[in-house]
């Protein structure tokens, strides 16, 4: 029997191996993909909060490699599959979104709930609804390409004319699909929407997604770090340790003699503040040692609870 692999889907002797194995969701050695999806969530989320002003999220659901021919399985519920031709990966990017992520669309991008939530997915779309969803999945491949932009350059544009095979539009039924759900969630309402996409689109860049960003950014340069050395973590820091003043009236200064004692409004345990340049860096408490006054770090400061004080002049 001979067996014939194609390049790219299989071992090749004295090559690299390739992303992803067939039949293998080796996701995990490639962890910058998973961060652009990540990164294309967030930025989608902030995109949507341009249009409505109740709280909305879109999450990275799941991220897995499955083969063309289950992807139906796989994104199962996901009616409406839309195509688009990533120029730049000369590869077609199938995304699909149920009737949740549909009906949302309509309510947040219109600014109101004026469609009724449908009880079936398989409801046909309305004229208004399908460019609805078109105009927020348009925004969220755009905040994709931003976020592929430091791997590959890429640019989408809609293929009508392929969204009537759907998934089978990015290939054969045999050949390995990447396949990232998101959930969009806003009060008690939510949706899916998957972005499906070749494996071998990504094979070019395996060794770039393979990184961690800035997994690498190790300062090469002896003279720069000597320099950061002697000028940042050398640098002296002036601190002050504050107790807690008590105010006086002009007539009890003036009626102060040699050996009156200034009562201060703390006791001997209580906690002492150490400032730099205004800001509260530990709490303290007051002790003696070899005849002279100390302080002992007890806990660090709380930011915002400094930031409050500050403002309230405390």
């Amino acid at each position: 029997m001979t067996l014939n692999l194609q390049q790219g889907e299989g071992a090749r002797p004295g090559g690299d191996e390739p992303l992803i194995s067939i039949g293998e969701a080796s996701l995990d050695r490639m962890p910058a993909l998973t961060l652009i999806f990540e990164e294309t969530a967030a930025n989608f989320t902030r995109a949507l909060e341009e249009f409505t002003n109740i709280p909305v999220a879109l999450s990275l659901e799941d991220l897995d490699a499955k083969r063309v021919g289950d992807l139906q399985q796989h994104c199962e519920g996901l009616s409406t599959i839309l195509v688009y031709d990533a120029n730049g990966l000369s590869a077609k990017f199938a995304v699909a979104v149920d009737s949740g992520f549909r009906d949302m669309a309509v309510e947040m991008l219109l600014g109101s709930g004026v469609v009724e939530r449908s009880d079936k997915a398989d409801r046909a779309a309305s004229r208004v609804e399908t460019g609805l969803v078109n105009f927020a999945v348009n925004r969220l491949l755009n905040r994709l390409a931003a976020a592929l932009a430091p791997v590959a350059e890429v640019q989408f544009e809609q293929d009508m004319l392929a969204s009537e095979a759907g998934y089978g539009a990015v290939g054969q039924r045999g050949a390995v699909a990447i396949a990232c759900r998101f959930r969009l969630k806003s009060l008690e309402h939510e949706g899916l929407v998957a972005i499906v996409l070749p494996r071998a689109a990504l094979d070019p860049y395996r060794t770039a997604l393979s990184r961690f960003p800035g997994a690498e950014g190790v300062a090469r340069d002896e003279r720069w770090s000597e320099n950061l050395y002697d000028n940042i973590v050398r640098t002296e820091v002036a601190v002050n340790v504050k107790i807690e003043a008590r105010g006086f009236t002009l007539e009890d200064i003036a009626n102060l003699e040699v050996g009156d004692v200034l009562r201060l409004p703390i006791a001997p345990t209580s906690p002492i503040r150490i400032e730099s340049e205004g800001r509260t860096l530990f709490w303290c408490t007051l002790g003696q040692k070899d005849g002279h006054y100390t302080v002992r770090l007890e806990d660090f400061s709380d930011e915002r609870q400094s930031f409050i004080e500050n403002i309230l002049g405390v």
